[in-house]
């Protein structure tokens, strides 16, 4: 599932709009069956970036002004400030379903696994987990709190030391993951050549 989300990613700013409008009524049926309020949290948190997004598209691009007098913001610009939006509502949908299906443990053993090949190279897999079970360790407990005062004082009186140890249990390799690594190698593939 990690590895479709990072192909998803890897993808999506290359969809054109009939495409994302498939991928967008299929994430809103995958967020409509088991992920609404995951979804709309991530949202929420980054709707200032949205915002900006459309607003620096709206006025940095150039082409037919909105208003004659001014020449920002263009339609151009806000039509593709949306268009970016709409591609980051995407990612954060899926990123929402990703989170729902997946505990903290399976993500951190996911991402575990799929840096794993890179170990030989000499980076550090065991330390880049523990960082991240502790970043989402601390952003889960400073969720508490509807103000941002709660908020602050929660992330504030955190303790320093959560856990001793980090155990992950890494999964064994199963067919159904050769399935779906030669189902995406070949739609990789496809795509590639089409």
């Amino acid at each position: 599932m990690l590895l479709a989300w990072v192909a998803f990613a890897v993808a999506i700013p290359w969809l054109d709009v009939p495409v994302l409008g498939m991928a967008s009524a299929l994430l809103v049926l995958g967020v409509w069956m088991g992920g609404v309020t995951a979804c709309w949290r991530l949202v929420r948190r980054t709707r200032v970036l949205l915002i900006a997004l459309v607003v620096l598209y709206a006025f940095a691009t150039p082409g037919a002004p909105l208003l004659a007098a001014w020449e920002a913001p263009t339609q151009e610009g806000l039509l593709a400030g949306a268009l970016q939006a709409w591609r980051l509502l995407l990612m954060i949908a899926a990123l929402a379903l990703l989170l729902v299906r997946l505990s903290r443990e399976q993500l951190l053993a996911g991402i575990y696994g799929l840096l794993a090949p890179a170990k030989p190279l000499g980076l550090p897999l065991e330390r880049i987990a523990v960082r991240l079970w502790l970043t989402l360790h601390y952003a889960e407990a400073g969720l508490h709190g509807n103000s941002l005062r709660e908020r602050w004082e929660t992330a504030m009186s955190l303790p320093h030391a959560p856990a001793s140890s980090i155990l992950l249990e890494i999964p064994a390799f199963a067919m159904r993951d050769l399935l779906f690594l030669v189902g995406f190698a070949s739609l990789l593939l496809g795509a590639l050549l089409w």
